[in-house]
């Protein structure tokens, strides 16, 4: 089907003739069934299943577009942050011109929320969990919506996020919302779309062919995913030495990738190890400097994983993993996209969603897990659905390769049959349903604080419908069963104070019930902060306590702080943390946990991860962090925003039961400075969002004694400009006028007096406050 033929859908020209320009003059044989056989541009609910890289994420935007011309609403579901800003990014280049408004909705990326609750919006992208955190405080805005586009449905599965994905798209069902999801080759499809009450698009082809195979002996034994060929061809110049490791036999394979100028992306199981294996690869290949690469780099913070970076750069290798700070990351996915690195080793942080154009990838077979009740690592082997998105980043569409390649490396003839049995031959695995593996009560509160389930056969229906209840429940419970789990759920929300049953028997959030559902926290990590918030009442407290408990809960726990068995036997937190609080006044019996003796590994990782992030607020160089702490630079990023999170989660609770109003602003004041790492002075510089002004350059200032407005407006031009574009520097000026002639008025304003009515004996009224 021809691009240009879409102008019959009711679609504009202009935005046709983008599509054309970005796309292509044709759409791909998926979304060309999409439109004309799935009627894509009617009301129906969709489910398109399909390879990666075969067309999936246009025919969401096209329906995306449709609608919002419409001037109906859209929301974009997308699993991670990184998924979201790319897409908003994506969706900001090609329609904010043509007048739609486009909002991005993550954890870090809170800016937009108030437009995002008043549904001032054409097209919201939106990451599932602040989807239903919006629904709990604006059920209504659900009624407003008319499509919902559900990006990566094979989240799902996840243990931690998939129960709570279920219900969002549960409620999404039960509203009548039109929904069309987006997943990869999942097994059961058939089933899952029946649960969507949605036709399934079932694709198997992709655009570019992908050779998905193992290496053995320096010959590339693969299969076609469109063919199921089955062929062979040498990848290594050399026979390789029967000993040699994954890296030896990977670096024959990409000297010759190399020397044709294909570009390789290859997965590994580590952090750690995709920054030792960039380096080994940059020093044996010895390929062209990435010299924008390392121009971009120059400009930012001064981190390990910069200098990490800059030396793999220079032999035209580069990593990418969660270590690095977001703009890191953009400066090497830049470097790869523009062809100027050659080589990039990955962790799983490139394997859902981002468009990278490879033309070979390697993967590792297997991962390490975690699971913090062990408290300890293991290796397992990758899922085959985790090396369908994996092989899927090479080969395409649009990168101008008639083919890629998925290659999985065997040293042993072993190897090579049980790779090629499990991952080539393999079947996708099914959705497996999550909402029974995790405390039920937490979606009970949600589901009951939103307004959506008023009373409990209104919730038992409402889970019954659910993907859990239709698929585990109804087959391994009996009705009296599940009743039983679901009130059992309900009583613990009762006996926690969050839920209140009504004379008239209909279920309602108490503040304390609202305010826990509306941060999205678990009822675990509320009832460790209430404790804290109801033993703190008036008397002194530090940001360094909060801290603490906020890191102790169980949504602090995940922090990814790493704290080796060296540091944990040092006892050097726990020690630092008790020397820290003396010199703030404090005893160390505010905390709950002993100071004294043996504590749990995670415990100490918390203890560890407070300290840092004390530092953090202080304006402490994340270079000098790194250092101090034996971390790197996207640890202390993602523990910030977690952090300043559940502090922002623990000023809500305050809130809810009636905390005085300078205690809560107190709380709101941390969460903002956890989110930018600033000083509390440096605040309103943040919220200004001008490029360029930085924690570094709000650190440099702060020395320089001009984060105040009256120090701005005094300050030579010459100074701000070696920071500041014309626009941003004209912003500051601006604001700057404005604060000091505000506080001009405010010290000019008369001293409210006090005043004393005898007619009034019980009041006492300053100005005209009582």
């Amino acid at each position: 089907m021809k691009m240009i033929e879409l102008l019959r859908y009711d679609l504009p020209e202009d935005i046709v003739a983008l599509w054309m320009a970005e796309e292509g003059s044709q759409l791909l044989p998926l979304q060309t069934m999409a439109v004309k056989q799935y009627g894509l541009f009617s009301s129906e609910n969709l489910l398109v299943q399909a390879p990666t890289s075969s067309g999936k994420t246009f025919i969401g935007e096209m329906a995306a577009l449709h609608t919002a011309m419409r001037r109906k609403k859209v929301v974009y579901l997308v699993p991670l942050k990184a998924l979201a800003e790319e897409k908003y990014r994506d969706f900001q280049a090609k329609y904010a011109a043509y007048g739609l408004k486009v909002l991005l909705s993550t954890r870090d990326h809170r800016e937009q929320d108030a437009a995002l609750e008043a549904g001032d919006f054409s097209i919201a992208v939106v990451v599932y969990e602040k989807m239903a955190q919006l629904l709990v405080r604006r059920p209504e805005r659900m009624k407003e919506i008319d499509l919902v586009v559900a990006d990566e449905l094979e989240i799902l599965s996840d243990p931690e996020r998939g129960g709570g994905v279920e219900l969002l798209l549960t409620r999404i069902l039960q509203a009548r919302r039109r929904l069309i999801g987006l997943s990869a080759v999942i097994g059961g499809s058939e089933r899952l779309a029946q649960w969507l009450e949605a036709t399934l698009i079932h694709y198997e082809r992709r655009p570019v062919e992908l050779h998905q195979g193992v290496l053995h002996d320096g010959v590339f034994h693969y299969r076609g995913y469109n063919s199921a060929v089955e062929d062979a061809e040498p990848l290594a110049a050399t026979p390789p030495d029967p000993e040699a490791g994954f890296w030896e036999l990977l670096l024959q394979s990409l000297r010759l990738l190399c020397g044709r100028e294909e570009r390789s992306l290859i997965f590994v199981k580590a952090k750690p190890e995709s920054r030792r294996g960039a380096a080994a690869l940059a020093e044996e290949l010895n390929l062209s400097p990435a010299t924008s690469a390392l121009e971009a780099l120059a400009a930012l913070e001064d981190t390990r994983s910069r200098r990490c970076l800059q030396e793999t750069l220079a032999g035209g290798v580069a990593f990418h993993n969660a270590d690095l700070s977001p703009e890191e990351r953009r400066v090497v996915e830049a470097a790869f996209r523009q062809g100027e690195v050659q080589v990039l080793v990955s962790t799983a942080t490139l394997a859902n969603g981002l468009n990278l154009p490879a033309r070979n990838v390697f993967i590792a077979p297997e991962k390490w897990r975690y699971d913090p009740r062990l408290a300890i690592p293991w290796k397992a082997p990758i899922l085959r659905s985790e090396y369908e998105n994996m092989s899927g980043r090479a080969g395409r569409y649009g990168a101008g390769h008639d083919f890629g390649r998925a290659v999985l490396i065997a040293r042993t003839p072993y190897d090579r049959e049980t790779l090629w049995r499990r991952y080539v031959e393999g079947g996708p695995e099914r959705i497996t349903p999550q909402l029974d593996r995790s405390p039920l009560e937490n979606h009970v509160l949600r589901l009951v604080a939103s307004r959506y389930c008023r009373t409990f056969p209104e919730l038992l229906a409402f889970l019954q419908r659910s993907l859990t209840g239709q698929w585990v429940w109804q087959e391994a419970l009996t009705r009296d069963e599940e009743t039983a789990l679901v009130r059992s759920a309900l009583l613990r929300c009762v006996d926690f104070g969050v839920l209140q049953l009504e004379p008239d028997d209909r279920l309602c959030a108490t503040p304390m019930g609202m305010a826990i559902a509306a941060k999205g926290i678990t009822l675990n990590s509320a009832r460790h902060l209430e404790a804290w918030l109801t033993q703190v009442g008036l008397r002194h407290w530090t940001p360094l306590e909060l801290l603490v408990q906020a890191t102790l809960c169980e949504d602090g726990r995940g922090a990814p702080v790493m704290l080796t068995m060296a540091e944990y036997e040092q006892g050097i937190y726990p020690e630092r943390l008790r020397q820290r609080l003396a010199e703030e006044g404090m005893e160390t019996e505010v905390l709950p946990l002993t100071l004294d003796g043996k504590l749990d590994f995670e415990v100490v990782r918390s203890l560890k991860t407070a300290l840092l992030l004390d530092d953090w607020i202080a304006m402490t160089p994340l270079r000098q962090l790194e250092e101090d702490y034996n971390c790197m630079a996207g640890q202390i990023l993602a523990a910030a925003e977690q952090c300043s999170w559940l502090v922002e989660s623990c000023a809500a609770m305050a809130e809810a039961t009636g905390a005085y109003s300078r205690f809560v602003e107190a709380l709101k004041t941390l969460s903002r400075r956890l989110a930018y790492g600033v000083e509390t002075e440096a605040l309103p510089l943040c919220a200004l969002r001008l490029n360029g002004l930085s924690r570094n350059v709000l650190r440099e200032w702060q020395d320089a004694g001009l984060l105040c407005p009256a120090a701005l407006l005094k300050s030579p031009t010459s100074t701000l400009e070696n920071v500041l574009d014309a626009d941003g520097l004209k912003a500051l000026r601006r604001w700057a006028r404005k604060m000091t002639q505000a506080e001009r008025k405010h010290r000019k304003a008369p001293e409210p007096r006090l005043q004393l009515d005898p007619q009034r004996p019980g009041e006492v009224r300053i100005g005209d406050a009582v």
